[in-house]
């Protein structure tokens, strides 16, 4: 900080005014005609980011997913519905792949052995973890 020892504000000011008291080419309007025109462009941005900044509100959208009216048997019912739709779309889905396997000549049943030995292998060791921390 030793660039800023030597700075005084009220050095600055009397500096300012003496400026301005001199008589010759140094004027004070030539000296606002140049700090005017700058101080409004900086106000300006200033103003732009301030409006820009702030978001759009939001636009909400109100509907109805199911009646107020609805039971909890009729929740249920449509959650089983749900889950039954989505099961069938994974099963459908799992049989493209297979088909989509076949078709490059890969042995799908054999991968899906596989898969299902390293699955169990996992749950057992899950189990067995699981079974030495109860202990």
């Amino acid at each position: 900080m030793s660039f800023f020892k030597d700075v005084s504000l009220r050095s600055a000011g009397t500096d300012l005014i003496s400026f301005f008291r001199t008589t010759g080419t140094h004027s004070p309007w030539l000296f606002l005609a140049a700090c005017v025109p700058t101080a409004i462009i900086i106000y300006t941005f200033y103003i732009d980011t301030l409006e820009k900044a702030k978001p759009p509100p939001p636009t909400v959208t109100y509907f109805e997913s199911w009646p107020a009216t609805r039971t909890i048997e009729e929740s249920k019912a449509a959650i089983a519905e749900y889950q039954k739709r989505k099961d069938e779309m994974r099963a459908r889905e799992k049989e493209a792949y297979k088909a989509f396997g076949r078709a490059v000549g890969m042995d799908v049943e054999k991968i899906e052995r596989e898969a299902q030995l390293e699955r169990a292998k996992k749950d057992a060791q899950a189990d067995d973890s699981a079974a030495g921390a109860k202990q």
